[in-house]
């Protein structure tokens, strides 16, 4: 692969040597700055080389700036893509903080090469007038500074959100405008083994997974995607069976353990998001928090389970949903007291459209 693009970026290049003397003459183009040397593999020196005599000036500089941003975009194939990790793949911050350093380093290396009147040189124009489209009565400094600030604005903005370690504030819907293909679109269009493996990487399930809190080996990262993908991929919660659900929690805990299961299912459980409210109001640590979770969960599922019976057995069903019930009231309120207990129970009881907790199934029943 890598030897067919650099073929490929061979022919590019043949074809713009060959095609830039007639644009060079139209443009009766100069540049005023001596290209320094440009390192292999186009073995490019400086305009007056014997070597290169058949180039001009833009050529050895349009040749130079593209070799510059290939080798940059060849180091970054080189690095792993950890895509089950958030810091490595999914976060903004390193691709934003990413983004202003190799905008450096190209600048920096423009300057090492043409020297100084790099800064005027209309072929590098993107590079030191970032902002020259909707800013162009700023100097090329202040566009730098002005564009490096704004990252670095939209950096502190991200970093605000995830200021702390808990999946308190981690966002439970997508965000507002952002348009994502569905899972069953990406299908049709790629096919469903190449779908699963591009929603690992790309898709809403696969950002809250990395976002919640979970140290994932990449083999535990793709076990729980599919495991949770059988429910949460999909739009209607009609579709989803209480039997499915509990085999799917059952599957969970046996791939990452009690605890880690119970922080993924809080991070795509669109209620779990009230608690901070409550949490905050009430100086609640994280760790109360997660357990309050846990009780209204277990709760939950032994309601799941026990609804299971309501065919066979009705009278058994009812009674032990009224014992789950009564079971999650009793730990809460000795644990919270009564009032903030209730406080918790009635914003966990708000209905929240498609739902897909454990509620949502026995409410809809």
């Amino acid at each position: 692969m890598k030897a067919l693009l650099a073929l490929s970026g061979i022919l590019n290049l043949v074809l713009i040597a060959n095609f830039f003397p007639s644009v060079n003459q139209t443009l009766g183009y100069r540049s005023g700055g001596a290209a320094k040397e440009i390192i292999q593999p186009f073995k490019i020196h400086a305009p007056n080389n014997e070597n290169n005599s058949g180039l001009s000036d833009i050529q050895i500089e349009i040749l130079g700036y593209g070799e510059i941003k290939y080798k940059q975009r060849q180091q970054k194939r080189d690095a792993p893509n950890k895509y089950w990790q958030a810091d490595n793949f999914s976060s903004k911050v390193a691709f934003l903080n990413g983004r202003i350093l190799d905008d450096q380093e190209i600048r920096a290396l423009l300057l090492e090469r043409f020297g100084e009147s790099a800064h005027q040189n209309p072929v590098f124009e993107d590079a030191f007038n970032p902002l020259l489209h909707h800013a162009d009565f700023l100097t090329s400094a202040q566009q730098i500074a002005l564009n490096e600030q704004r990252v670095q604005e939209q950096i502190n903005r991200l970093e605000k959100q995830t200021d702390k370690t808990n999946i308190i504030t981690l966002p439970t819907q997508p965000v507002v405008g952002v348009k994502r293909l569905h899972d069953n679109d990406v299908s049709s269009i790629i096919g469903e083994q190449a779908a699963f493996e591009y929603n690992l990487r790309h898709s809403y399930l696969s950002d809250k997974l990395r976002l919640s809190g979970i140290d994932f080996t990449e083999a535990t990262f793709r076990d729980t995607y599919k495991i949770m993908a059988t429910s949460f991929s999909t739009i209607n919660v009609g579709h989803i069976s209480s039997q499915a659900l509990i085999i799917q929690r059952n599957e969970l805990k046996e791939t990452l353990g009690d605890e880690a299961a119970l922080r993924v299912l809080a991070s795509l459980d669109g209620r779990f998001n009230r608690l901070d409210r409550i949490a905050q109001q009430n100086d609640l640590t994280e760790e109360q928090i997660l357990f309050v979770y846990e009780v209204i969960s277990e709760s939950e599922m032994e309601m799941v389970e026990a609804y299971e019976l309501r065919k066979t057995n009705p009278e058994r069903s009812a009674q032990l949903m009224r014992d789950a019930s009564l079971n999650k009231q009793q730990q809460l309120y000795s644990y919270l007291g009564e009032d903030l207990a209730k406080s918790v129970t009635r914003e966990f009881n708000k209905p929240i459209a498609g739902s897909r907790a454990p509620t949502g199934i026995i409410l809809r029943k």
